[in-house]
């Protein structure tokens, strides 16, 4: 068994908290609000640019030169691909400039920063894997659990990350973790796995932040 088939099996739990959080639900029907779908767009435009930079940094650190130019490539993706559907919904929905980041989206954006730069390329590879991969299961979920006809006005949304170029690159970001994690001690596999499930878990956060328009308290 490889490590993410191992791993992912250890935060099925999470996962199904995730597919079933009242966002995706809503976004799955297109009953989303469209406020709570714009103060998402806002946060995830911000979050994708600290994702970039958490990105060119691992690819920074990778002695293998096939990894580095991947996650080079990962982190264009994030910055340019992404950012582009971002700035259509932005005047979709008016959402006038990237807005400062909640208390969560600051949360995951550091613990993937500090992970890229402090720990080791293996704990910082798995720290950013479910963005790829739960956003990928995320959105074929969704796309696979429409209503047949019915318009949905997120379609966009939806079908790039249930789109195969974004696949392409979850299955490269799989397929280097668990080169990486084959050639790791047992003690950093399972620091590996802690990051991979801490990851998911601010995934979550993310998106119930999103839902409830998380606000600072002072």
């Amino acid at each position: 068994m490889t490590w993410t088939t191992n791993s992912w099996e250890r935060i099925a739990p999470l996962y199904e908290k995730i597919i079933s959080h009242p966002f995706n639900k809503e976004l799955t029907d297109g009953s989303l609000s469209l406020d709570r779908f714009s103060y998402y767009i806002g946060q995830d435009a911000y979050y994708l640019m600290e994702f970039g930079r958490a990105l060119a940094i691992i690819a920074g650190r990778m002695e293998n030169p096939d990894y580095m130019l991947a996650f080079s490539r990962f982190a264009s993706g994030a910055i340019v691909v992404e950012r582009a559907l971002h700035t259509g919904y932005f005047k979709i929905f008016g959402v006038e400039k990237t807005p400062a980041p909640s208390p969560t989206t600051n949360l995951y954006t550091q613990f993937l920063l500090t992970k890229a730069s402090l720990s080791s390329v293996e704990e910082a590879v798995a720290a950013v894997l479910p963005c790829f991969w739960i956003y990928k299961k995320v959105g074929d979920h969704i796309y696979s659990h429409q209503i047949s006809g019915q318009a949905n006005p997120y379609q966009e949304w939806i079908n790039t990350y249930a789109g195969e170029e974004f696949g392409d690159s979850v299955r490269e970001a799989i397929t280097i973790c668990d080169n990486l994690a084959a050639k790791a001690s047992p003690n950093l596999q399972e620091k590996m796995y802690q990051t991979f499930e801490m990851a998911t878990k601010l995934e979550w956060m993310f998106w119930d932040g999103a839902y409830w328009e998380e606000k600072w308290p002072i």
